[in-house]
């Protein structure tokens, strides 16, 4: 991690706190409107529906601080997407967070790999709707699926806990497994069920892990 820190030169702000511009807590006036605080920026959101997740990844590596969204495609076509926010703004009713971010490009040659950032700069707005429930739009096909301002809209339930787990086994590994056995279909038919189920829980784990993304 400390390769790609330096390589990205990720060392934006710290969205932990957003550079103070959010408050920790919610004033009595304005109880009634909910209002983004310090403490959503630290938690999961994970919306069924969409059967995606994200959440902001603020660390410290090399003595650097620097932050993260991380984003779990658990659909058609499970993957895990890594951005780099560039910049975040409140808005004036202090419901809404509008993110500029450019996702991270991996590249592998000759056994190598390398990373890059788009040059895009991709934008997606995260409105609180109550304390827990929270909207944002996801656009791009399915294979590319992204946070977005345009697209369709999705309710997200804020969570302490990771869903990567539970999203991957119940809604990534049935496609996984649906394309192992396609991959396998020469074997016989005990030997594909074997190697689809073996592929499928490896990719399970895999998208868990990418998405649970530890700094190292």
């Amino acid at each position: 991690m400390k390769r790609l820190v330096v390589k990205l030169g990720l060392t934006v702000m710290a969205l932990g706190t957003l550079g103070g511009v959010v408050a920790p807590s919610i004033s009595a006036s304005a109880a009634k409107k909910p209002t983004i605080n310090n403490t959503d920026l630290k938690r999961y959101y994970k919306s069924a529906k969409s059967k995606t997740a994200f959440y902001f990844k603020t660390y410290k590596s090399g003595g650097k601080t620097g932050s993260m969204l991380i984003l779990g495609d658990f659909g058609s076509k499970p993957n895990v997407k890594y951005g780099v926010p560039t910049s975040t703004k409140l808005s004036k009713n202090r419901q809404t967070l509008t993110t500029k971010y450019k996702l991270i490009q991996f590249k592998t040659a000759n056994k190598k790999t390398t990373t890059s950032l788009t040059k895009k700069t991709y934008t997606f707005k995260l409105t609180k709707k109550s304390s827990n429930k929270f909207t944002a739009k996801i656009a791009g096909t399915k294979a590319n699926r992204h946070l977005a301002t345009t697209g369709k809209t999705y309710t997200y339930t804020r969570t302490k806990t990771s869903p990567a787990a539970a999203y991957s086994k119940k809604y990534a590994r049935p496609v996984l497994y649906k394309e192992y056995m396609k991959a396998f279909s020469s074997l016989s038919a005990a030997q594909q069920k074997k190697f689809a189920n073996q592929y499928a829980d490896s990719g399970v784990k895999t998208m868990t892990n990418n998405f649970n993304y530890k700094v190292k």
